[in-house]
């Protein structure tokens, strides 16, 4: 699965200020509708979900953020595969502490529970176990 990435600050901090938010154990989950003009878009011109991650430096060294970051992007790539995410979104992803020693397993069931209660998935594709 291709992971589309939010690269620019202005779309973090719109996130922060305006979207919706979530929290669990492991991470906190901010979501937010793109504009048209910012939505990114398949070659067909369908919008993507596009994906920002956020770990400070008080999580640790270059490392273990870059381990946490990993973990974050693998337990995204497996929760799109159990579910549709709506198209033309911007999920950012905060790092918390508990992250650093998590595995994507681990972290897995917290980002599908909290997709489902900000309701970020289409509810016609069925989740296969």
């Amino acid at each position: 699965m291709k992971i589309y990435p939010v690269c620019e600050n202005r779309a973090f901090q719109r996130a922060y200020k305006k979207g919706k938010k979530a929290a669990g154990k492991y991470i906190v989950v901010y979501v937010i509708k793109t504009s048209d003009k910012d939505a990114a878009r398949t070659a067909h011109g369908k919008p993507v979900t596009r994906l920002g991650l956020t770990v400070t430096k008080g999580r640790g060294g270059a490392v273990v953020r870059n381990r946490i970051k990993r973990v974050l992007r693998a337990a995204w790539c497996e929760a799109a595969e159990k579910c549709a995410f709506s198209g033309g979104l911007d999920v950012i992803i905060v790092a918390r502490d508990a992250a650093a020693e998590a595995k994507s397993s681990d972290i897995l069931p917290e980002l599908l529970s909290i997709s489902e209660k900000l309701g970020v998935t289409d509810a016609n594709r069925n989740s296969e176990s």
